[in-house]
């Protein structure tokens, strides 16, 4: 009968943890592509946004840069939409800020975590806008996923599998007028 050392136990805890590990990343990476209406088309980057535990996802091109939320309040037009959180000075330009979450029909956000500059939209009333996010979660890269017809916007899969909207800043913003 042989007796497990100290040193012999934390190799074992070490190896079961090393191989759960390598199972679950297994099984991620095998579940790429494998969701119920995944496209065979390409992947593309993007960041991905977390509000109130609902994912989204902004394509990378469209981002130009993610940063904390700051931003400075300043008194607000009286047509200025709710969304409006105030201005946010980059580069010399300024930035028309609005809580993400008020744009997609939810509640203002009591604290937001990150802030995500996007690049110049052409044909919008806006030209420079900053978007409000609980929190970013990193870079991803999404495939698109078929949507039903109530969809406002259309669906990502993550490499995790998670369905998530795509929001693109130009569908976003077109039906509304914003500006302070």
């Amino acid at each position: 009968m042989t007796r497990d050392t100290p040193q012999d136990t934390s190799l074992g805890r070490a190896t079961l943890y090393a191989r759960a590990t390598m199972q679950e990343r297994a099984r991620l990476f095998a579940a790429r592509g494998e969701q119920a209406g995944i496209q065979d088309g390409p992947r593309r980057a993007a960041v991905i946004l977390d509000i109130d535990g609902q994912g989204y996802a902004i394509d990378v091109p469209h981002v130009l840069r993610v940063t904390d939320p700051a931003w400075c309040a300043m008194p607000m037009r009286p047509d200025c939409p709710a969304g409006v959180r105030g201005v946010y000075g980059y580069g010399g330009n300024l930035y028309t800020v609005f809580d993400l979450s008020v744009l997609l029909g939810g509640a203002p956000m009591r604290a937001a975590g990150a802030m995500v500059l996007l690049r110049p939209a052409s044909g919008l009333s806006v030209a420079r806008f900053a978007l409000l996010a609980g929190a970013t979660t990193g870079v991803a890269d999404i495939a698109d996923a078929s949507a039903g017809p109530s969809t406002p916007h259309p669906l990502a899969v993550l490499p995790d599998g998670r369905v998530v909207a795509a929001l693109d800043p130009a569908r976003l913003f077109a039906a509304r007028h914003f500006g302070v």
